[in-house]
């Protein structure tokens, strides 16, 4: 049989995880309802709606109304789960998330999907390159991104297990080699902790989401040089693992962020301000630089924007000269 496509895309990796573990948790859990914005195909979220109609909401094309019910079945009991496109989430419905999420505690669960450079053709309107500036800065939320679909199916079922407001960024899953698994083989998801991928005693490669798999191959080119490069999971980006990254910066000394994100307001930013007062060290960031995407192939805006494997390894190059 023919592998599935939707839109032209592969629906295999973190697309395909994502309906997985949505039908599984509805039948772990009777209060777990998800809400659509008319995305529904291209989240790949249609089989919850098939195999649990009932507890499937359609809002149509409207983020803030989404986040606005949400919000209200919230308090009558239920867990919401709400997956759209990051870029209209965060920020058409930041209001109503900041207010009526994040202010109200709420027990809503919201997964940006598409996030990044993860739609490439779409151009800038549609690539998310500021969501976590936005919602790291919201009290009371909690933020992940995953670097694999295994640790994806984790994040979502222990975000539903948690109380309070969370916010799982998300890939499109379209990625070739990259959609493989690249945390341990016994490796357990827990909120505010990182896991260390590869020991190493000269840079600290810490990375998030897609540019993990990067960072790791990053680690692999410093070694053919004799560079000996810590990496390090940054899955759980708020509550953040200052305790993991000050003992990894302690011993290498230096740093390389690596994320699908602006550098303004992102993982480096995070880690930043993890460390500034507890192991301040030489950092460089690998991310988009404070600049629109645009309308491309992933590949080529990944080389254009500087968020390759090769870009990882220069920045760890002229971090050692420090």
């Amino acid at each position: 049989m023919s592998e599935k496509l939707m839109y032209g895309c592969s629906l295999k990796g973190m697309r395909a995880t994502l309906a997985e573990t949505l039908v599984e948790l509805g039948h772990e859990n009777d209060k777990v309802i998800v809400i659509d914005g008319e995305t529904g195909t291209a989240t790949n979220i249609l089989d919850f709606r098939n195999t649990f109609p009932d507890r499937f909401v359609t809002m149509g094309v409207a983020e803030q109304s989404a986040v606005s019910f949400a919000f209200g079945a919230s308090r009558n009991g239920v867990i919401p789960v709400v997956p759209l496109f990051s870029s209209f989430m965060t920020r058409r419905a930041c209001d109503q998330i900041f207010i009526q999420i994040g202010y109200a505690n709420a027990n809503v669960k919201l997964i940006g999907c598409y996030s990044g450079f993860t739609t490439p053709n779409t151009g800038a309107t549609h690539q998310s390159i500021n969501d976590l500036a936005i919602m790291r800065s919201m009290p009371n939320f909690t933020v992940i991104e995953t670097a694999d679909p295994a640790e994806l199916k984790q994040a979502v079922k222990k975000a539903v297990e948690i109380k309070g407001p969370v916010y799982i960024r998300m890939i499109r899953g379209d990625l070739g080699r990259y959609d493989g698994v690249f945390n341990k083989e016994d490796y357990r998801f827990e909120i505010g902790v990182s896991p260390i991928l590869r020991e190493g005693r000269d840079v600290t490669l810490i990375a998030s989401g897609l540019m993990v798999p990067r960072a790791l191959e990053a680690a692999e080119e410093l070694a053919k040089k004799g560079v000996s490069a810590e990496v390090i999971n940054l899955s759980s980006i708020k509550p953040i693992d200052t305790g993991t990254l000050v003992a990894s910066l302690k011993k290498t000394g230096r740093a390389v962020t690596a994320e699908n994100h602006n550098v303004m307001g992102g993982v480096g930013s995070a880690v930043l301000e993890a460390i500034c007062d507890k192991c301040p060290v030489p950092l460089k960031m690998v991310g988009i630089h404070d600049r629109y995407g645009e309308s491309a192939d992933i590949k080529d805006l990944f080389e254009k924007y500087g968020l390759c494997t090769a870009d990882i390894v220069k920045a760890a190059e002229e971090i050692l000269k420090y």
